[in-house]
């Protein structure tokens, strides 16, 4: 059985220690420089440009093809859209102060309702590139959101229990 100092012990653990240190910050650099990508011109949104959110209603065709819908920003005004009615729901400049806002859409149709939040950050504007214009269609199947390719079906409106008539 071989004895050793303590002091040669302490020291060749703190040689350790610092071999793996050193090691470590030199992965850390070089994998930096592998994954730090710089942004394209045309995914950086300059303050000053402003992102629209519009609806189109795609409801052609049907028999009763009207939608209404109401956004919680600023007055809340039902607006009534017809088959092929294009509306700007929200106008949203970026500024350096202000770079995100959130609002909620009420949309309803014959069809049923849909209740759809509605995020604006500069993702969402560098997904709407070059015209800044994201687009929501109404349309049979639900609301479908474009930059995403994402569906919001229909649901069907509540039955109230005054409506019913009572057997007899």
């Amino acid at each position: 059985m071989v004895k050793m100092n303590p002091k040669t012990i302490v020291t060749n653990l703190l040689l350790l220690l610092l071999l793996q240190i050193s090691n470590f910050s030199t992965v850390v650099f070089s994998l930096e420089r592998i994954y730090t990508k710089p942004y394209k011109s045309e995914y950086s949104i300059q303050p000053g440009t402003v992102t629209r959110i519009v609806v189109h209603n795609e409801l052609g065709g049907l028999k009763k093809g009207n939608a209404g819908f109401v956004c919680a920003h600023g007055p809340k005004v039902w607006r009534k859209s017809k088959p092929g009615d294009r509306y700007v729901v929200i106008e949203f400049e970026h500024t350096g102060i202000t770079r995100y806002k959130f609002v909620h859409c009420h949309l309803r149709s014959s069809r049923g309702y849909v209740n759809i939040p509605v995020n604006i950050h500069p993702d969402t504007s560098a997904r709407c590139y070059p015209s800044y214009i994201c687009r929501y269609y109404i349309r049979k199947d639900g609301v479908y959101y474009n930059p995403e390719n994402k569906l919001f079906p229909w649901l069907p409106f509540q039955r109230s229990k005054s409506r019913r008539h009572p057997k007899a």
